[in-house]
């Protein structure tokens, strides 16, 4: 065999990775399968059951309008969407439906997961990122989050849109990735949270003012019926998510779970942070000479809200690592992998090792021990270290220790834009 069809016969990178990702994702599909698999607890599962079957799934249940479900619609409906095809196109016999519920719900699924590496690859060439491959295996498919997190909830959708919106936005398109960015928040509202940052970068107001209404019109086109079929129900979806308690917070370590403080500490210390970046984007911005330059200060000052938004409020529950990492794959966060793989296995012990029996099928039951002390337990102890963790990679690796990009490749051939 000739040298070069040794070449010809090798499997492209790109699709090597996607073969991995898939064997991952399917590993996370046995671990997930409820009453069953490798026994990991999931939100797909049972909040489905509380919301939407109460042991008899009815498609006149339409959520918003009927039947309250705490997610924003495009989850919501995505939810219901499972569970009336599992009702109405059985794929086992006798039908079982919240077992066919799951298997069409990790199906769709797929969708955004595999996009949101394509997105990934896009961003990396216009970043000029090098082994673009090698970062988005090691910080985003080969991961404890990947594996454990994404089948525990929906927040792959959410993030999807946002990444697409981030790609959107660094090819100069305020409108699309305002629009994009809307779609991500009527899926999971944390997840829009890098919109904060790339609307600071923008670099006039025109351009900030078409990303945000692009954003709250998007938003808004999702809510409205269901504000004009079901105002109190749609009221209710906000006051639930107020009234919720402190989880996963570093606050835990001071407060009790249900202290009104949080809802003070929350905006305050947000508030702070936030202006703690806008006072350093002017400078950032000077140095932004080039096209690729001005892409990499939109997504440093995107990870950078993103992470003061998380480790600001008092819900940073385990799932919320997902919108985490592609800014792990796109921008210089942590100098050594160990430290994210480290920081991810933390994260994804909560609800491995706190709400899971991984190891029943050995006949070994997990049982948490409680402190007692400051914190309840070892899972809530894992919850605080990982959102200090956030804070250490946002204060000294963002603000103090700020890198340069890495692996970076300059491209002679680009203008140098004006200073100003």
């Amino acid at each position: 065999m000739t040298q070069e069809s040794n070449k010809q016969s090798r499997v492209h990178p790109d699709v090597l990775l996607f073969i991995v990702a898939g064997v991952l994702y399917l590993l996370g599909v046995w671990f997930h399968i409820p009453y069953g698999g490798g026994h990991i607890y999931s939100d797909i599962v049972s909040v489905f059951q509380n919301r939407l079957d109460n042991s008899y799934f009815s498609i006149q249940n339409l959520p918003f309008v009927n039947t309250f479900v705490e997610y924003p619609p495009i989850t919501s409906y995505f939810m219901y969407s499972m569970g009336a095809l599992a009702k109405l196109v059985p794929l086992s016999l006798p039908p079982n439906l919240m077992g066919d519920y799951y298997r069409y719900t990790t199906v769709f699924l797929v969708i955004p997961t595999f996009l949101l590496i394509s997105e990934l690859f896009k961003i990396c060439d216009i970043l000029g990122i090098k082994r673009k491959n090698r970062r988005t295996l090691l910080y985003y498919v080969a991961t404890p989050s990947f594996i454990f997190m994404l089948l525990l909830n929906w927040y792959i959708i959410g993030v999807y849109f946002a990444t697409y919106g981030l790609r959107k936005f660094l090819q100069g398109s305020r409108w699309t990735s305002g629009m994009l960015f809307g779609l991500s928040a009527g899926a999971n509202l944390v997840t829009a949270a890098p919109a904060f940052g790339l609307f600071l970068s923008a670099y006039t107001w025109k351009e900030r003012i078409n990303f945000a209404i692009a954003g709250g019109a998007t938003f808004l086109a999702l809510n409205l019926p269901f504000i004009i079929l079901n105002p109190g129900m749609w009221a209710s979806f906000w006051t639930y998510h107020e009234n919720w308690y402190i989880e996963g917070s570093w606050m835990l370590t001071f407060l009790n779970n249900l202290s009104s403080l949080r809802h003070l500490i929350f905006p305050l210390l947000f508030t702070i942070l936030a202006l703690a970046v806008v006072e350093k984007s002017p400078d950032l911005k000077k140095r932004a000479l080039t096209q690729r330059d001005k892409a990499h200060l939109a997504v440093q000052l995107s990870w950078f809200l993103t992470f003061a938004f998380l480790f600001s409020t008092y819900v940073f529950t385990p799932q919320m690592n997902l919108i985490l990492l592609p800014f792990f794959v796109i921008a210089p966060i942590v100098k050594r992998y160990w430290e994210f793989l480290a920081f991810d296995i933390v994260n994804s012990l909560v609800i491995v090792y706190g709400f899971s029996q991984p190891l029943l099928i050995f006949g070994i039951t997990l049982n948490p021990v409680h402190f007692g002390a400051v914190w309840q337990s070892q899972v809530q102890a894992l919850a605080v270290i990982r959102s200090f963790w956030v804070g250490k990679f946002l204060l000294y690796d963002g603000f103090v220790k700020m890198r340069k990009f890495p692996e970076r490749e300059l491209d002679t051939k680009e203008m140098i834009l004006p200073s100003s």
